[in-house]
């Protein structure tokens, strides 16, 4: 049930009916390759996730760091710039 708070009776809705809106949008959805990301964001937000061990971590942040170190990485800029072309 929704609940009014504060000067502006700002309206919180339920979990559940937050839920039943955005599947409705989700349904909705016209464009395949949209909908197909959604998919993809939300079949890898809910799995479920295996802990690695420490050293498989710091494994991974030393690989990282030699990408980057190698050059193999972009900057913040070019990421900005490359999504204004979308």
């Amino acid at each position: 049930m929704p609940v009014a708070i504060g000067k502006k009776n700002v309206i919180l809705q339920s979990f559940e009916e937050e839920k039943n809106q955005l599947a409705i949008k989700l349904l909705s959805l016209k464009d395949k390759t949209l909908l197909l990301t959604f998919k993809v964001l939300f079949d890898d937000l809910t799995k479920p996730t295996k802990k690695i061990s420490k050293t498989q971590y710091n494994k991974e942040i030393d690989a990282a760091v030699k990408r980057v170190r190698a050059g193999k990485s972009i900057s913040n800029d070019e990421v900005m710039n490359e999504m204004d072309q979308w």
